[in-house]
């Protein structure tokens, strides 16, 4: 018996950057947000706008995210400073680097007694 090892190619990697694309006027959809970037001569793939003024868009790679970034942040879209930044995963938010959280305190329970022989 002869066996033939089926040549094995690899699939490179899915490499797509998304932004948070925040401070939108109130009338912005898909279509309007995606013309932008049209504009601009920046691509993107996804757009995913929420409400409360803020999108999710998806860039085919990461330099096309850091033209967006260099272009749109502090863009005035329509009379609003656009925040364009990287999306961090809602479940690893940094911390912002200006708030350091202080150390917690441990001073014990304030509702026990010192010494309990003191009755």
């Amino acid at each position: 018996m002869s066996f033939q090892m089926a040549s094995t190619t690899k699939i490179p990697p899915i490499t797509m950057s998304k932004l948070y694309v925040g401070n939108l006027p109130n009338e912005t959809n898909e279509i309007k947000l995606r013309q932008l970037f049209v504009d601009q001569n920046l691509s993107c793939t996804n757009i995913l706008i929420k409400r409360g003024g803020y999108a999710f868009v998806d860039c085919p790679d990461q330099s096309s995210a850091d033209r967006a970034i260099d272009k749109l942040n502090g863009y005035n879209y329509k009379g609003s400073a656009l925040v364009v930044e990287p999306s961090v995963a809602s479940g690893k938010k940094k911390p912002h680097p200006a708030f350091h959280e202080p150390p917690p305190i441990n001073v014990g329970n304030p509702w026990m007694r010192a010494s309990a022989s003191g009755r």
